[in-house]
């Protein structure tokens, strides 16, 4: 894995799909699908997978299913070198459990959520979390990045709470995926904690954290334009002898603008219910809501043609 297109190199980095997790009709995941679309988004340029993230729609599903599913992907030569599973939930000893699972699996690092249940709990709250976790797990080469996703949990991951987190377990916590689309604050993430790997997890801002030391991305656009995003954030250095950079960049900021003019989830699955021709794609579980006719939706349809210029542009670089 050649990962020297990166400005600083850190402990992990790179361009990390949160993958979409795909269900029957009866709720439960289609482990052939799954299959098929995580092997679909390594061939896409991708370093790895955060597989049980928020666009994994994680926290809707069993800690069984989860288990079952990692199991799944690895027996069926799913590396677990590039997996990041989400392990993070409410319940402390089910992410102890989920983690422990993971670590003896041999991820490459896992994903966790902060407690989201309570609201406006302390500094010292969020760090006796993370302690108990981390020191229960007991893995001492288990790698954590941190996930700091406000607008859904409605808990910040303070840079007190970082701070100490790497003081305690300088080895374990490397990094930090940020989903809020602060960008300054992303930027001061990055210029406060040396090797600490700083993940963009919106796509259209990728780009700029990565040229100011940034670790990589780890978004949900990438299901659907991987290829593009991965292309951008290897090649930004020769950006000046791309002719068509600028055109790329435009093109990922416009696939971004129609994703999240929807539910994004529901809408990309929608997406590949029309162009895999698989209906269970189009399944989300509740309160999501699917989209009920994706080939007459106008946002859909958008994008379907936004994503069939990526190749011909990235071909023409």
């Amino acid at each position: 894995m050649d990962l020297s297109y990166y400005i600083f190199m850190y402990k992990i980095s790179g361009v990390f799909s949160a993958a979409l997790t795909p269900i029957k009709q009866d709720l439960s995941i289609n482990k052939d699908l799954y299959l098929r679309h995580c092997q679909y988004l390594m061939r896409q340029g991708h370093d790895g997978l955060a597989i049980f993230g928020t666009t994994g729609e994680a926290n809707s599903f069993s800690l069984q299913e989860k288990k079952d599913h990692l199991d799944f992907l690895i027996s069926n030569r799913i590396d677990p070198k590039i997996l990041m599973p989400g392990t993070g939930s409410s319940s402390i000893n089910d992410t102890i459990d989920m983690t422990k699972y993971a670590a003896r699996h041999k991820v490459r690092a896992v994903l966790i959520l902060p407690p989201f249940y309570y609201k406006n709990v302390t500094d010292e709250g969020i760090i006796n979390y993370f302690r108990h976790v981390i020191e229960n797990v007991g893995d001492n080469d288990l790698e954590y990045v941190l996930y700091h996703i406000p607008q859904n949990t409605h808990v910040q991951i303070s840079f007190k709470v970082i701070e100490i987190l790497l003081k305690l377990y300088p080895k374990n916590v490397v990094g930090l995926k940020d989903s809020s689309g602060d960008t300054d604050r992303m930027m001061k993430t990055i210029k406060y904690f040396n090797d600490f790997a700083v993940f963009c997890g919106h796509d259209s801002k990728a780009l700029s954290v990565v040229k100011r030391g940034g670790a990589g991305a780890i978004t949900a656009g990438t299901n659907v334009c991987g290829k593009l995003l991965s292309f951008i954030l290897k090649n930004y250095k020769n950006e000046n002898s791309i002719k068509n950079f600028n055109e790329l960049q435009s093109l990922l900021e416009n696939i971004r603008q129609v994703i999240t003019s929807h539910e994004p989830i529901s809408l990309m699955k929608a997406y590949f219910s029309i162009t895999d021709n698989i209906e269970d794609w189009n399944n989300v579980l509740p309160p999501l809501r699917k989209i009920d006719d994706p080939n007459n939706h106008k946002s859909v349809l958008i994008l379907k043609e936004l994503i069939k210029k990526i190749d011909n542009l990235i071909a023409n670089t």
